[in-house]
């Protein structure tokens, strides 16, 4: 099994832990992933100071289904930021 962190701050044993949205893609696009842990506020901005987030991520994903992990696993503790990431969960996974 591959794990995948995606979160600027978390540790949780991942073969490989990204701190950016870019990283995260970046690390996406290898594939290869069975479990990918997705924080939302990923603490980091655009060119034109953007927030980049998870859901973000999730978007990107959604838009390019080849690259999706086997599972999903959200550690974020934004209450909001979880409801909107879980949506897009069920939608690709359910």
């Amino acid at each position: 099994m591959r794990y995948l962190l995606i979160d600027d701050l978390r540790e949780v044993g991942a073969d490989y832990t990204a701190r950016t949205y870019a990283d995260g893609i970046d690390a996406l696009r290898k594939g290869g992933w069975d479990v990918l842990y997705l924080d939302h506020d990923l603490g980091c901005f655009d060119e034109s100071g953007r927030e980049q987030t998870g859901y973000d991520i999730m978007c990107w994903l959604e838009a390019n289904p080849e690259f999706l992990p086997g599972k999903i696993v959200l550690v974020t503790s934004n209450p909001s930021g979880r409801q909107k990431m879980q949506q897009v969960v069920d939608k690709l996974y359910g």
